[in-house]
């Protein structure tokens, strides 16, 4: 015989095959299945792995087993880097929670009509119900209805969590959560394809009449991208309706009131008279136009009081960021300020200048709520962030220069053409004038 022809040995090479790790097929539908390494078999309580990956297509099934096998080397590398505890765990009776590494699929489309075209029992039931007038739709918007794809909003919430891999502890995770909450407290939890542009039009009006669109439009993002990222995972062909959502200008004003003589001498008799985290917080940024933030982030080494000039560094550390170059300074301590400073002491036991009043840096934003309503009781009606439109006004009268001003206070300067850096002298003689105002 001769040589087969060039077109017959081409059309003999094997076709290129998706990768089929850790799938197989039950019935009509794909699941993963995995061996747990026999060194792990104590540690989580069973020796296979399986879950449901909800679809009969087989490029979804790879897709969908890849990224749960991920997970899954992800909980076997954070067993091994921690086996001491987890060792104790097993000693102790008690099991890995497994379900915090097992994703949880949708039922895909193509998956859905087959199941209940070719499944008897459900055709079966589905007359059932229609005889019993229990059943309010036909069979063709049982099979075709796009709703079908997505679950509702407050389940869709974690399948988008997983999408993205956003741990469940981390403050966007939270920030996701608050923001479903809302949107589900204002316009129902109904499935995404039910949302339409009426009930974002509803959102926004709700931040609107609340005077908060500054807020709104965060919560609207968070909103807008799960949308998004769930819309095309699962190929619903339908407009995103916060995409072309306008918002009003926002034209509420920042409250920069000033505190008068009398609300000044209020609130310098209560950081006087009291030793709690309240007094001392406030004590600290009433002579130095701090922010919250700047004072409660402070380390231990960014307060010197030993110095013949006092001072707090406000800078970046391990327990917050300051990446405004201007607000990175050192502001001379002075009045009350130095008072509370002293008050407080250092100690030698914590990184950080407030560790024995305040343990977790999630308490933080509670803190600063019961400051903000103690200033406002002492005042009329005015927060912590009046103290620094204070400070500017309190070094006017004295006829303290802009330039010093902005350079205590952490604001951006004007481009100069010299170099006139202010010395901390020169700082320090302008706030100790206003001791005895």
């Amino acid at each position: 015989m001769g040589k087969l022809p060039v077109e017959v040995r081409v059309f003999s090479t094997a076709p290129k095959v998706l990768e089929m790790k850790y799938i197989y097929r039950h019935g009509n539908q794909y699941w993963y299945q995995r061996a747990i390494p026999n060194k792990l078999i104590n540690i989580l309580g069973k020796s296979t792995l399986k879950i449901s990956l909800k679809t009969n297509k087989i490029p979804t099934a790879v897709k969908r087993a890849k990224l749960q096998a991920l997970e899954h080397k992800k909980m076997f590398n954070e067993i091994e880097k921690n086996s001491d505890t987890y060792l104790k765990k097993i000693f102790g009776q008690k099991r890995i929670d497994i379900r915090k590494y097992s994703l949880e699929f949708i039922d895909d489309y193509e998956y859905l009509m087959d199941h209940v075209l070719y499944s008897k029992k459900e055709l079966i039931d589905h007359y059932k119900n229609q005889d019993s007038g229990s059943f309010k739709h036909s069979l063709d918007h049982l099979i075709l209805d796009e709703e079908k794809k997505l679950p509702k909003l407050s389940h869709a919430l974690y399948a988008y969590l997983n999408l993205k891999r956003v741990s469940i502890e981390s403050k966007k995770s939270k920030s996701i959560k608050k923001s479903v909450s809302m949107m589900i407290k204002f316009c129902g939890d109904k499935c995404l394809t039910e949302y339409s542009s009426i009930d974002a039009k509803n959102f926004r009006d709700q931040f609107v009449n609340m005077n908060k669109i500054s807020t709104g439009k965060r919560n609207q993002s968070n909103i807008q991208n799960l949308f998004n990222v769930i819309f095309k995972n699962y190929s619903i062909d339908k407009r995103n309706p916060f995409s072309s959502l306008k918002w009003p200008e926002n034209k509420s004003i920042i409250n920069r009131q000033i505190f008068d003589r009398d609300e000044l001498v209020k609130i310098k008799k209560f950081c006087l008279e009291n030793d709690s985290v309240l007094a001392l917080i406030c004590g600290m940024i009433y002579d130095t136009g701090c922010t919250f933030n700047e004072i409660i982030g402070l380390a231990n080494e960014d307060v010197k009081i030993s110095k013949f000039n006092p001072y707090i560094v406000i800078r970046s550390n391990k327990l917050r960021s300051i990446n405004n170059i201007y607000k990175r300074r050192v502001i001379p301590l002075v009045g009350l300020s130095l008072h509370t400073v002293k008050k407080i002491g250092i100690s030698d036991s914590s990184l950080f200048f407030f560790n024995s009043f305040i343990s977790k840096k999630k308490n933080f934003i509670t803190i600063e709520k019961r400051l903000n309503d103690k200033i406002k009781n002492l005042s009329d009606g005015k927060t912590c962030i009046s103290f620094k439109y204070t400070l500017i006004e309190r070094l006017k009268e004295i006829g303290c220069p802009e330039q010093i001003i902005s350079d205590v206070i952490g604001l951006a300067k004007k481009k100069s053409f010299y170099s006139n850096d202010i010395s901390f002298d020169i700082k320090s003689s302008w706030l100790s004038q206003l001791v005895h105002i």
